[in-house]
């Protein structure tokens, strides 16, 4: 079973992932990001992107599609509270198959410690 991480933004609670997939020599982590009690939340990442001057790299409004740079407040949490440091995280997805949320900038102990598995399916080792 995968741990869970909550996501916040700004100290809101707005989902959780299991950071499903790793690139561990890159140093990223990524998952896809459920959201909780949003009714849009293509709506809600666009809103808080244009409101905080957060660059959008690509936004398909009709599709509902975004993909933003990296959100400074956006912020990762092990269920015993503890930051999930690296250089920044960032959204990407389409509204009607979901989205993902990419941490960058681990660094190695971290992979090595907390994303475990992804480390050992990377390297085959143990």
């Amino acid at each position: 079973m995968r741990k869970k991480y909550d996501i916040e933004l700004e100290g809101q609670r707005i989902g959780q992932t299991e950071f499903e997939f790793a690139d561990p020599p890159m140093g990223v982590i990524y998952g896809k990001l459920n959201f909780i009690d949003f009714e849009s939340p293509y709506k809600l990442i666009k809103e808080y992107c244009l409101q905080n001057d957060i660059e959008i790299n690509t936004d398909y409004p009709e599709d509902k599609f975004i993909n933003t740079s990296i959100i400074p407040e956006l912020k990762i949490f092990d269920l015993n509270k503890n930051v999930i440091k690296g250089d920044g995280a960032h959204i990407i997805g389409l509204e009607k198959n979901g989205f993902e949320i990419h941490v960058l900038g681990i660094n190695s102990n971290l992979m090595k410690t907390e994303f475990r598995h992804h480390y050992i399916d990377y390297y085959k080792t143990d």
